[in-house]
């Protein structure tokens, strides 16, 4: 019986495990709770929580004998993956990163942008208010370099305390946040774009389970722009489907029987 190391916490992740076989066990890693809320309970699934750097990662896989890293982390979390990688490699075992389907539509008006900091610069180029919706690890560039940021930029942001902290503590307007769990609907982006008249909708293009599709219909609804951060490039085994990881796992039984 083969054993892996998710590392989950995504949308991506909890789909992965819901249709992990019986006969392939795994410990997944969420840094939050609410993240291991998302993974089902079922025989064969550990959940450790918490944060983990590389000597972290090499530890876990050492002391749960782990036979693969499956790398399902948010397409943006770059250390997050660097240090899996690098982890898997000390201990000699295979690293597998899942990459999410991408999505685009021609009608809309998608002008993309290589980071956060150049798509910062570019709401100076435009006037009026903007919905982020690039979640709260963005608001210190966007702070910096956007002018007239604390009146013009609303956040959408994940329902946790800590996140709500620390934008209090970075002086964050309450009026200006919207806090919610998961992927918004595409009429629910509608409605807080509306609600704050903005001109301009900025995401990261974190794929289609990270909700690029719904924020793209919205932006297309309200004809406004959407200014889009590409997703860092994936580097080394990257995987599109669920089948082609478990096609894998199945393949290294085969030679070793």
């Amino acid at each position: 019986m083969k054993k892996l190391l998710l590392i989950a916490g995504t949308g991506d992740s909890s789909a992965f495990l819901a249709q992990l076989p019986q006969d392939i066990t795994a410990v997944a890693t969420t840094v939050s709770a609410i993240g291991a809320d998302c993974i089902p309970k079922r025989e064969g699934i550990k959940i450790r929580t918490g944060s983990l750097n590389q000597e972290g990662f090499a530890a876990l896989l050492q002391e749960e004998q782990c036979d693969f890293l499956v790398d399902m982390s948010h397409p943006f979390a770059v250390e997050v993956s660097a240090a899996a990688r690098c982890a898997a490699a000390a201990v000699g075992v295979p690293y597998l990163r899942f990459q999410r389907e991408s999505y685009a539509d021609a009608e809309v008006d998608c002008r993309r942008f290589p980071d956060i900091r150049s798509a910062a610069a570019a709401l100076n180029e435009i006037s009026g208010n903007v919905l982020l919706t690039t979640g709260s690890k963005t608001v210190e560039v966007f702070q910096k370099y956007v002018a007239g940021f604390e009146e013009r930029c609303y956040l959408r942001v994940l329902s946790s305390s800590k996140v709500l902290a620390e934008l209090e503590s970075r002086g964050i307007d309450a009026g200006h946040i919207f806090a919610m769990k998961g992927v918004a609907s595409a009429a629910l982006n509608i409605a807080l774009a509306k609600e704050i008249d903005a001109v301009c909708i900025v995401a990261k293009d974190s794929g289609v389970t990270g909700g690029i599709k719904e924020k793209i219909a919205a932006a297309k609804a309200l004809k406004i722009p959407l200014f889009l951060i590409d997703a860092p490039a994936e580097t080394g085994a990257v995987y599109a489907t669920f089948a082609e990881i478990f096609a894998v796992i199945r393949e290294k039984d085969e030679v070793l029987l």
